[in-house]
């Protein structure tokens, strides 16, 4: 495949949705309405009982429409899907994204047939098609939401992109998101990878200058060598983080159906994926955490944390996690515990962790705490744990001392408080690179992450 046509379908200039309709039991309708809400380029409902659907006007066919569409959005049924991708081929399209089931994933008898059939048209011209049985993709960055949820637009643009087998799985990562301000460069659900899967993804986001890390869920692949060697280039220039699902008999059993896939040996999988250069998720919320802190924190090279928080328990909580992970705790300098114990009172924890429950309301204080632990070349990482607490209105994060803590070694943060609290807080944060969490211990594992990857490109 040409990588042109990857652009292209993420970047087109002009595109038509087959099967568009105002009625809302239909997927047509979701698809046109995600992609007027995204796309500011030319749009091209494409049905042959319309003369207009939402005040865009319609056409019947492929051919009536008045220029080359670069991507076509197919929301049709099944048996109409061959004849419509040849009508667009032969007018030059050569990006695809079919949301029609019913190929090689269903218990129908012709449906791995005409999955090749399809597949041989497409490739011979190269196309590029997400799908079928997809919920689509959408690209934050360029402006183009070809998939038949518009509320996937609502996300904010970053620089993760999500490659997942599973439109389910995508659709639960998004409110996640949503909620906690993780933002993304492009969510892709690939479906029945007709001819674009993780390696083609994995190629073309290796040159995406919007894209910093690629979160993978994986539920099983025909040619593994293919994606595994894609890993081994890309990781070195972009850090990959992977899930693999069916870990068991019986989602092993189901995810052959869900897109066609061929499943495997989970433990043989991460093996592989641990070997060939990804960071590897257990959890859905580590997929989406890790893959947060590897685009905005830089490799971690060394074990040694240190772990500093508002509250004795966050402490606590993060040190047992450091140890679970196989993080050690550092042991400061001598020069570090006497600037420790100069500042912090007696009835604090001056060693690590540390304690800044009694000066919680001395931001100053507390600060300068943080930036003294960060100048420890014992120290190889930190973990800042802040929570609001009793001081209410009174207490002060202090935000520019993380901020030039992370600036000298890989940091991660919990900052934990009610609703419209600390959200500016926040926001400054990981406007600067410290990316933040809702408890201690995601902190320590997407710390944990940032060393995994320090160690895969120790070996390169």
């Amino acid at each position: 495949m040409k990588l042109e046509n990857l652009r292209t379908l993420f970047n087109p200039e002009s595109v038509a949705v087959v099967g568009a309709t105002e009625n809302q039991k239909k997927m047509g309708c979701h698809a046109i309405i995600s992609v007027m809400e995204s796309f500011k380029g030319k749009i091209y409902p494409v049905n042959p009982t319309r003369d207009q659907i939402f005040g865009l006007k319609a056409y019947p066919d492929p051919d009536s429409i008045p220029e080359t569409p670069d991507l076509a959005i197919l929301a049709i049924p099944r048996d109409h899907i061959y004849d419509t991708v040849r009508k667009f081929i032969d007018r030059g399209t050569r990006a695809f994204v079919i949301i029609t089931a019913g190929f090689r994933e269903a218990e129908i008898s012709d449906g791995q047939e005409l999955h090749e059939r399809l597949k041989n048209l497409v490739e011979s011209v190269n196309a590029a098609v997400i799908g079928p049985n997809t919920f689509g993709m959408t690209d934050l960055r360029s402006g183009i939401n070809a998939s038949f949820t518009p509320a996937l637009f609502q996300v904010k643009k970053g620089d993760i992109a999500l490659i997942s087998q599973s439109g389910g799985i995508c659709h639960l990562l998004v409110p996640y998101a949503l909620r906690h301000g993780i933002g993304f460069s492009k969510i892709v659900g690939l479906g029945n990878r007709l001819n674009v899967d993780f390696p083609e993804m994995l190629e073309y986001l290796a040159h995406d200058e919007n894209t910093k890390s690629i979160a993978l869920y994986i539920e099983g692949v025909e040619n593994p060598k293919d994606m595994l060697q894609k890993i081994r280039e890309v990781h070195v220039k972009k850090p990959v983080v992977a899930m693999k699902a069916g870990r068991f008999e019986k989602a092993d059993k189901a995810s052959r159906s869900h897109t066609g896939s061929m499943a495997g040996n989970y433990r043989i999988y991460v093996s592989a994926l641990k070997q060939y250069g990804a960071v590897i998720a257990e959890t859905l919320e580590e997929l989406i955490s890790y893959a947060k802190a590897l685009s905005m924190q830089r490799p971690l090279h060394g074990d040694r944390i240190a772990v500093i928080s508002l509250v004795a328990g966050l402490g606590m909580v993060a040190s047992d996690t450091c140890e679970l992970v196989g993080l050690r705790m550092a042991e400061f300098t001598e020069k570090t515990k006497e600037r420790l114990y100069e500042i912090l009172p007696p009835y604090t924890i001056r060693d690590n962790p540390v304690d800044l429950g009694f000066v919680a309301n001395d931001p100053d204080v507390c600060g300068e705490v943080i930036e003294i632990v960060a100048d420890d070349e014992r120290v190889d990482g930190i973990v800042v744990n802040y929570i609001y607490s009793w001081s209410g209105n009174f207490l002060e994060v202090p935000a520019d001392s993380i901020i030039n803590a992370a600036g000298k070694k890989p940091l991660t943060a919990c900052i934990n408080y009610p609703p419209d609290i600390w959200d500016e807080v926040k926001i400054k944060l990981e406007e600067n690179g410290v990316p933040v969490y809702a408890t201690p211990e995601i902190a320590v594992r997407s710390l944990k992450a940032l060393r995994d990857y320090g160690k895969l490109l120790s070996r390169e």
